[in-house]
């Protein structure tokens, strides 16, 4: 059962797990508190905005490692419950570390982080990200796509390269207007089909897999 969940395999959203341990401090104070604990930025936790009702809230996303230990630093019963969640998802992801379908989808769920955060700072929504990301699955597929979790390691592979295209293009060329970045999506995915296609490699016509979230079951 998922207690908190797991983002990219390894990261933990520290609001969320505030949330989860039912902590009565309000959350940027406990955050703030927690982090004095000798938490490095960038090593055990990462920052990313996110739009909430036109507010920009700064996100904190914690690796297994830190959020097993500020588990550990609350002394309740929660705190004692998630620190052996998360050990036993470490002890998962280690046995999932040499499975190249995995980590073909990290890559991909952090290429696909890193561009909806870069969406937020250009100004678009979260719903924005999830319509231009759509969009381009859909070209992909020529058709109603496959959940991503689903795919076989190739097409894990091409959808992490048309959003990494779009990403970057969106920053480079400070694209700012949504439909702009959707057509841009659209078109880097359809760029990456016809490449597959090309192989005889035709995205609607590879077989689903078993979600790659229930590997470890």
């Amino acid at each position: 059962m998922e207690l908190v969940k797991i983002y990219e395999g390894n990261l933990v959203n520290a609001r969320e797990l505030h949330e989860f341990l039912e902590v009565k401090t309000v959350f940027r104070n406990w955050i703030r508190r927690m982090l004095e604990y000798g938490f490095e930025e960038n090593l055990d936790y990462f920052t990313a905005s996110k739009k909430v009702h036109r507010q920009i809230l700064k996100e904190f996303y914690l690796t297994l490692s830190a959020a097993k230990e500020i588990s550990m630093l609350q002394r309740t019963d929660k705190g004692r419950e998630a620190r052996k969640y998360f050990i036993r998802c470490e002890e998962q992801l280690v046995h999932l570390s040499q499975n190249k379908r995995f980590a073909a989808f990290i890559k991909l769920e952090s290429t696909k982080e890193k561009f909806k955060n870069a969406l937020i700072d250009l100004g678009l929504s979260e719903q924005d990200y999830i319509e231009i990301d759509f969009a381009g699955r859909k070209i992909l597929f020529n058709g109603e796509p496959i959940p991503d979790e689903e795919l076989q390691t190739v097409l894990l592979s091409a959808r992490d390269l048309a959003t990494n295209m779009t990403h970057y293009n969106a920053l480079q060329n400070k694209i700012e207007n949504k439909e702009d970045i959707k057509s841009d999506n659209k078109a880097n995915h359809s760029a990456v089909r016809e490449t597959l296609v090309e192989k005889n490699i035709v995205p609607e016509n590879i077989p689903n897999q078993k979600s790659i979230k229930k590997l470890g079951e």
